[in-house]
């Protein structure tokens, strides 16, 4: 039997403390990038993942790499 491998997910959390570490409010997120402050809240509460668009959007707003948002869960 093969060890299951780590699989990589949008963690709400992880949004959260990269916004925060810059001082960022979700509306400065939404003026810089233009995503609804509902979006941003149901990511950020891990009721829905963004969209590979919406990832680059906030790795730019956030100066960051999409990688960021990323945590490791087994499968």
């Amino acid at each position: 039997m093969q060890k299951a491998q780590p699989s990589r997910v949008f963690s709400g959390e992880k949004f959260r403390e990269l916004r925060k570490e810059r001082d960022l409010k979700a509306s400065d997120i939404w003026r810089a990038t233009g995503i609804p402050q509902r979006s941003l809240s149901a990511w950020t509460c891990g009721r829905r993942s963004p969209s590979s668009e919406s990832l680059i959007l906030l790795s730019d707003a956030l100066s960051c790499d999409i990688n960021d948002f990323f945590v490791e869960v087994g499968r």
